[in-house]
């Protein structure tokens, strides 16, 4: 058995990188591996299986300091440490195997650039958080030390090999896991519900559903779905919109302005969004930039028709029958023109929606976690 460190900042929050990472270490225990968590935490974390070490940052600091006080915490604690793997799924300089589940920084600036103003984009290459995380990841990925360097789609592996010096077999692509089994029962009701969500709302019987959940609209592309909404008004749709932005009143106004506000509800921040899978017929995410969104497998496991951009790294497990895959999230005409097909033609059926949910099986989180085992210790 090989003693593994994994290196994960603040470890109990509630979201999809911590809870991967707990579900990690529980298969890493299950195979006698013994584990030790480096982490973040006000207070001492007791686990029955794990041997936890927490840092207890300051909440109040910035985030450039929190990020590199805890590299200096992990590089203090594996500096006589005789683990023979140090797994890192954070921001470290230090690790012999990585999962960069939040894709490149580099390639997100990039990005960006063509997004913010002149002075914003220009802020960029001083700002002393994008410079931390620059020389971090830099470090992390041209490192000597680095064994594996785990990623979570073909977009993350070959902007990896366009922005650093990696030797490309140690990269591996592993889409991220859905929990198909856990969801059937949620996805078999869906077809039985009365659906009180939707009634709460202006939501017309005939209308069909879009749902767009993301943190952060802009990055997400939710004022390109409302321009190109604004195209075709006179269909029946409607659009449920989940999630937090700083500007969501920004938002509601433009709705409004487009002429939308009785097709367009806005939910906010949700702890449970199945109820949004179970009533929607189809997911619309034109995101300018993400390395894997889990919402999309998880809508195709819900047996919702996907529309997403070839910027989003979970877009390479869509087919032709469970999605649209746009090049350009810029061009209106084109997702008006998606928004249309999907009206007409993916209407959520039995039969339809047992076909989408299908072409995820193989996504199983299970099957996904059983290959990050395989690697770690091939």
């Amino acid at each position: 058995m090989k003693k593994v460190v994994l290196l994960k900042s603040n470890i109990n929050r509630k979201g999809g990188l911590e809870k991967n990472a707990w579900k990690i270490a529980e298969a890493l225990y299950r195979k006698g591996h013994p584990v030790t968590i480096l982490t973040t935490n006000p207070t001492p974390i007791y686990h029955a299986h794990f041997s936890i070490k927490s840092y207890p940052q300051n909440k109040l600091l910035p985030s450039f300091y929190k990020i590199q006080a805890f590299d200096n915490f992990c590089k203090n604690q594996i500096a006589n440490d005789s683990s023979q793997i140090i797994f890192g799924m954070d921001r470290n300089r230090y690790q012999t195997h990585i999962r960069a589940g939040n894709g490149v920084h580099k390639a997100y600036l990039e990005r960006r650039k063509n997004q913010e103003s002149f002075f914003k984009a220009f802020s960029f290459p001083i700002n002393p958080l994008h410079r931390l995380v620059l020389d971090i990841e830099k470090t992390a990925f041209e490192s000597p030390f680095l064994q594996k360097l785990l990623v979570n789609s073909f977009l993350v592996k070959n902007e990896v090999l366009k922005y650093y010096n990696v030797d490309p077999a140690k990269i591996h692509v592993i889409h991220n896991g859905v929990e198909y089994s856990e969801m059937q029962l949620a996805f078999e009701k869906s077809f039985s519900l009365s659906r009180p969500l939707l009634q709460s709302c202006n939501y017309k019987k005939k209308d069909f559903t879009f749902l767009f959940i993301g943190n952060g609209y802009a990055r997400k592309g939710l004022t390109q779905i409302l321009q190109a909404m604004s195209k075709i008004k006179e269909k029946p749709f409607h659009l449920l919109v989940v999630g937090k932005d700083k500007k969501s009143v920004y938002y509601q106004k433009l709705a409004n302005e487009l002429g939308l506000s009785e097709k367009v509800s806005f939910f906010g921040p949700q702890n449970n969004i199945t109820p949004f899978y179970q009533v929607s017929d189809a997911l619309i995410l034109p995101s300018f930039y993400d390395p894997f969104a889990n919402v999309t497998v998880e809508a195709l496991a819900m047996g919702l028709f996907v529309i997403t951009s070839k910027d989003n790294g979970a877009s390479e497990v869509i087919n032709s029958s469970s999605g649209l895959v746009l090049e350009n999230v810029q061009d209106i005409a084109t997702l008006s023109s998606a928004l249309e097909y999907s009206i007409s033609h993916k209407q959520k059926t039995k039969l339809l929606a047992h076909t989408i949910r299908k072409t995820v099986e193989h996504l199983d989180y299970n099957l996904q976690l059983e290959k990050v085992m395989e690697i770690l210790f091939s």
